[in-house]
């Protein structure tokens, strides 16, 4: 029986996209990738992983990989001025009250600053969520997720995440829990499957229908 859900936060529950596709475009033209249209490069994000971009059309990024790394951490912090412009994505707001009164634990694990988690959290009056963390490592995400089920004493089978992308894919296939894709997120339906995701929604209140089977 599920406990507790463990949501992600960028593209799943608030919608950040808008602002991260101008950032990965900014860091397209300082890598100087000009063979592809701003329209193919982001093709090319939603349907391959980072690492897979890192062997195609960013392979010019492991030359400046601690560069890019330190430009994405500038941009959290950019985003934190734009907080409070960042909408949720249709219909998950009202599905996490109602999922809160269902009596579940709600979770965030995300690899954004945990001031934006907090700061989105509290102006938008959100007060559902018994766990918030932020600042996982881009690739670190499976390290966190296996110290969480520690830390609160929980079976692998009592919690599922809900994410975006691929890396949340490997990152619970990796510690062996089960994932729910979202189809509003950052990768593609058919990129999620590829990457072997236990479940798509296309709706937040289909998550209700995997959780009662």
């Amino acid at each position: 029986m599920i406990k507790y859900v463990i949501f992600d936060f960028d593209g799943t529950i608030a919608d950040t996209l808008p602002f991260s596709f101008q950032k990965f475009l900014e860091v397209a033209k300082l890598l100087h990738i000009n063979d592809l249209s701003d329209r193919e490069i982001i093709k090319e994000i939603r349907s391959k992983s980072y690492q897979d971009l890192l062997k195609g059309s960013f392979k010019r990024a492991w030359l400046k990989l601690p560069f890019v790394i330190d430009l994405i951490k500038s941009s959290q912090l950019e985003l934190e001025k734009e907080i409070k412009n960042i909408k949720f994505f249709p219909g998950i707001k009202k599905f996490l009250f109602d999922l809160k009164k269902e009596g579940y634990k709600l979770a965030i694990i995300s690899s954004n600053r945990v001031e934006n988690i907090h700061k989105f959290i509290k102006h938008n009056d959100l007060d559902v969520f018994d766990f918030v963390h932020g600042k996982t490592d881009l690739f670190g995400k499976a390290g966190y997720l296996g110290k969480f089920l520690n830390d609160f004493k929980l079976e692998k089978s009592e919690v599922i995440y809900v994410g975006d992308e691929i890396r949340d894919v490997e990152a619970c296939k990796k510690i062996g829990i089960k994932i729910i894709g979202v189809s509003w997120g950052l990768h593609t339906i058919e990129a999620l499957k590829k990457s072997g995701v236990d479940y798509i929604v296309k709706k937040p209140e289909e998550i209700f229908k995997i959780l009662t089977v």
